[in-house]
């Protein structure tokens, strides 16, 4: 629902986008592709955003199946356990939960907890959990302490996150900023062309006019591209 609710957004945008930069419909022979550009970007966005979730949330996971494995459970039945307190906890729906269950039914169809974890881990995108898989898995079959080495992953990722949740308090104000930055251009040409329309006649008018509102148009995405990269910070 969230995507259909974003591709209607964007064809609207789109379609507003002809009108006030432009005022023909032959603007979109170009604005379809830019279209499309911003689709799979958003679609990047979304999975950069469910990885970034699923990271947040894989401390819950370890902490849920750190708690079983110190009341004395095996690792196999504590990641069963720890699936059932994160249904309880955060759903069914929410990506750690769905991905603990998906391991607890391999482990019942014969997988180890060492492969169900690697599977995970390269799943998942997450360089986190790729590098817990793997310190877990040596850690099985060298006969090391497996609940030393969580507790360990666990402490490490919460004093990430607290870094990455204080650099997003400050980036706030930013990503408001460039919001505003982003609607402004449609709010000025939607007021002259509301309360002065012959003030921007010359713009809309022959290939000259034309020629200037595409390089602004390309202007204005370059800068809202750019807008966007400076707020993004991977830790």
């Amino acid at each position: 629902m969230k995507e259909l609710r974003f591709v209607l957004g964007q064809i609207g945008m789109c379609l507003l986008t002809a009108f006030l930069f432009f005022q023909t419909w032959k603007s979109l022979a170009f604005l379809v592709p830019v279209l499309l550009i911003r689709l799979y970007r958003e679609r990047n966005v979304l999975k950069s955003r469910r990885s970034r979730r699923l990271e947040e949330h894989f401390r819950d996971g370890l902490q849920c199946l750190l708690a079983s494995l110190e009341a004395g459970d095996s690792v196999e039945n504590s990641i069963a356990h720890a699936a059932e307190d994160l249904t309880r906890m955060l759903g069914t729906r929410e990506p750690i939960t769905e991905e603990f269950l998906r391991m607890t039914r391999k482990m019942q169809s014969g997988s180890t907890a060492e492969d169900v974890f690697t599977d995970f881990g390269e799943r998942s995108g997450v360089a986190d959990i790729r590098n817990f898989a793997g310190i877990f898995s040596m850690a099985k079959r060298t006969g090391g302490d497996v609940v030393k080495v969580i507790r360990a992953v666990t402490d490490t990722l919460y004093e990430k996150q607290e870094v990455y949740r204080e650099i997003q308090t400050v980036l706030l104000a930013k990503q408001f900023e460039v919001g505003i930055m982003k609607a402004m251009p449609y709010l000025m040409l939607g007021y002259f062309l509301i309360f002065s329309p012959g003030f921007l006649a010359p713009l809309y008018a022959g290939f000259a006019g034309h020629f200037v509102m595409f390089v602004l148009y390309l202007c204005y995405r370059g800068c809202c591209i750019a807008a966007e990269r400076m707020a993004l910070i991977e830790i």
